[in-house]
């Protein structure tokens, strides 16, 4: 039974230093799908080490099926010696304001060129969304993949998601059922949960002393309230 939950953000992305559209900067070919900057892949080599330095014991590292998501995740996994399972219901949020249609990713076979560590045999829980979605939308996705996750980890201890700052902030929320809780999330800060027997505790919130750099690019969720007496969820993105 799952006792454990790590969440972490992807790396530093390389779109945010060179947006400039080629292969270097988007393997995939597909413009929203950016690999890590050098920083972020240093800091993905940080993160895995905090797991060896404290003698923590992953079982299995869940992963968006983005770029940036599964090099951070195949760190670490390099690392632990781990395979990495993709999980759409991971993938990133995207406003319908900016995105009618939710974008495609890359295909499978095409992944495991970059990342042998993919598990291929792995079926997702959750599918990709077919439209963008609101974040009340992005928070009902998540309410499902992690209760699906925690549902199907009656073998596991403890896992690992790399996700990216919304889906791992609404991740977390769903886990501990506080939908105003503030969670850090800056790139390759590390979030924990465990199990009690009241439900699951956060105990780690973004937290980055692993980090060399400290906190980067934290994005801070917060909910406000609307005219018509609805709550809602509105993003801040605080780089520091």
């Amino acid at each position: 039974m799952l006792e454990t939950i790590y969440f972490a953000r992807h790396g530093h992305r390389m779109d945010w230093i060179s947006p400039i559209f080629d292969e270097v900067t988007y393997p995939t070919n597909l413009p929203w799908d950016s690999r890590l900057s050098q920083h972020g892949c240093n800091q993905a080599q940080e993160l895995s080490q905090y797991f060896v330095k404290n003698n923590i014991k992953i079982d299995r590292i869940y992963s968006s099926p983005l770029f940036r998501t599964l090099q951070t995740a195949s760190i670490i996994a390099d690392k632990l010696d781990l395979e990495v399972f993709i999980e759409y219901g991971l993938s990133e949020w995207y406003d319908p304001l900016e995105a009618k249609t939710y974008p495609n990713c890359a295909p499978l076979s095409v992944l495991r060129e970059f990342f042998p560590r993919i598990n291929p045999a792995y079926i997702p829980i959750t599918k990709l969304p077919n439209d963008g979605e609101t974040l009340q939308g992005l928070q009902k996705r998540l309410d499902r993949t992690m209760q699906s996750l925690v549902d199907a980890g009656e073998d596991l201890k403890c896992v690992l998601i790399i996700a990216h700052a919304a889906s791992l902030v609404a991740g977390v929320k769903a886990l501990i059922k506080q939908r105003g809780a503030v969670i850090n999330c800056g790139t390759c800060s590390l979030t924990k949960c465990t199990r009690s027997k009241e439900g699951w505790v956060l105990e780690l919130n973004g937290d980055t002393s692993s980090l060399s750099h400290g906190s980067e690019n934290n994005c801070i969720f917060t909910e406000v309230a609307v005219e018509d007496g609805v709550n809602e969820d509105e993003m801040q993105i605080n780089n520091y």
